[in-house]
């Protein structure tokens, strides 16, 4: 459950907060559940926080500190992450469809279960990340850097598993081996309505 405390001082402005976690920096901040749908978190330091749950729907988030923040079943559909930090983020089973991650660092991210449909992943560092059942129907990975990224068990789309780079390719082959054929799929689009969000905006 989200702290109190922590909100208030967040209300207080982005120069505030990120001034009290460079003085608190070995703190882990909470706002998991928290509603942040559309709010302008640019440039935030949420390094380490537990945001799982959180809703960050339509949100600016571009060039934030998220590094090892704990990200799991958050919504950040539609988001905007350009330039932002989350390496070793965890992002299991977040939703990151139509997001803007063009630029953003998710190197060694753990992305097992993510909605990632339709985002835009230009200048994207992915390299080292999981993305293990993870869904990326619709992602042109032309221009990003999956070097090292476990992409074998994720689902595509024609269009985006044409367009992954040679480095994946050479090391994915062994997954193309009888046993490995079959695609699998992270979460299923259908199901998403039954994610019951809290809404935690309404308890300020």
């Amino acid at each position: 459950m989200a702290e109190q405390y922590h909100l208030d001082l967040l209300h207080q402005g982005i120069d505030v907060w990120n001034q009290w976690m460079q003085e608190h920096h070995s703190l882990q901040p909470d706002f998991s559940g928290v509603d942040f749908k559309g709010a302008q978190l640019r440039r935030v330091n949420l390094a380490g926080a537990r945001l799982n749950g959180t809703d960050f729907s339509g949100a600016d988030i571009s060039e934030s500190l998220l590094i090892r923040a704990d990200l799991s079943e958050a919504i950040l559909s539609q988001a905007n992450l350009v330039r932002a930090d989350l390496q070793g983020a965890n992002l299991r089973a977040a939703i990151l469809s139509n997001a803007n991650l063009s630029e953003a660092i998710l190197s060694d991210a753990d992305l097992v279960g993510a909605l990632l449909t339709g985002a835009e992943v230009t200048g994207t560092d992915f390299s080292g990340a999981d993305f293990s059942d993870a869904d990326l129907s619709g992602i042109d990975f032309n221009r990003a850097n999956t070097h090292g990224a476990r992409l074998g068990k994720a689902y595509f789309s024609r269009r985006s598993d044409m367009l992954l780079d040679d480095s994946y390719r050479e090391s994915s082959r062994a997954d193309m081996q009888p046993g490995h054929d079959k695609q699998r799929v992270g979460i299923d689009p259908e199901d998403l309505d039954e994610r019951v969000h809290e809404d935690w905006a309404n308890d300020e």
